[in-house]
């Protein structure tokens, strides 16, 4: 498609086209699995937030072993949520960078010119008590389901405006599936040997392309059944 769709032999090279493939796996797959995966963690440390979880998703399904479809998505609010916190917290990109191609005013006076480059700091913008409240630092899914946003900018993982995530519905969807599933299955629990006193404490986070956990995904599964 990628071939046909920019003119075949006169289209993109084969870098071109190998770079196209490569933004596509990333982003389209990695930064999931990463959402995911900061999700799974937390849950693990934060017991009372996944027994949520699971009742909702006893709600919707019962007792029964079903497969989830795409219309019982929109009936899992607090996993939304949960995951949306997550996010909040983690986003697996904490900054992007754009390049202002004309002057731009902004509301505090200051003018961005031509050429330079701005830096999105998401994880800062996630992380402001301005429109998050003093309780910013705190994982708590429930504000999400507290009423509208105060800004429409205060919450960007997939970044924002036109240059934002083209996947940003599909990424929610596929993370949703992903741990709701998971949860139906199994209990996500921390590992045996670490020291409880860490369980509230912020994860610490490496950059590498995405942000990841510096001691990894580590937690374990223990079967409902």
């Amino acid at each position: 498609m990628m071939i046909m769709g920019s003119g075949g032999e006169r289209g993109y090279t084969n870098l071109e086209l190998r770079e196209e493939v490569l933004v596509i796996i990333l982003a389209g797959t990695d930064t999931s699995a990463v959402g995911a995966s900061y999700v799974c963690v937390l849950l693990s440390r934060f017991p009372k937030v996944q027994e949520k979880v699971y009742e909702e998703l006893r709600d919707v399904f019962g007792d029964s072993d079903r497969p989830l479809t795409v219309q019982d998505l929109p009936n899992l609010k607090y996993l939304d949520a949960v995951i949306r916190e997550t996010l909040r917290m983690y986003p697996p990109v904490p900054v992007t960078v754009r390049e202002v191609h004309n002057d731009v005013v902004l509301p505090s006076g200051v003018t961005l010119v031509d050429g330079v480059s701005v830096i999105n700091n998401i994880w800062g913008i996630h992380r402001n008590p301005k429109y998050w409240g003093a309780d910013a630092d705190v994982f708590r899914p429930e504000r999400f389901l507290e009423g509208p946003l105060k800004h429409p900018a205060q919450f960007i993982p997939f970044s924002y405006a036109s240059r934002n995530c083209l996947g940003y519905n599909y990424a929610m969807m596929s993370m949703k599936t992903v741990i709701a599933n998971l949860v139906r299955a199994y209990k996500v629990l921390p590992p045996k040997d670490l020291d409880p006193a860490r369980l509230k404490e912020p994860l610490r986070v490496k950059f590498d392309i995405m942000m990841k956990p510096v001691d990894n995904y580590v937690l374990r599964l223990e079967s409902r059944k």
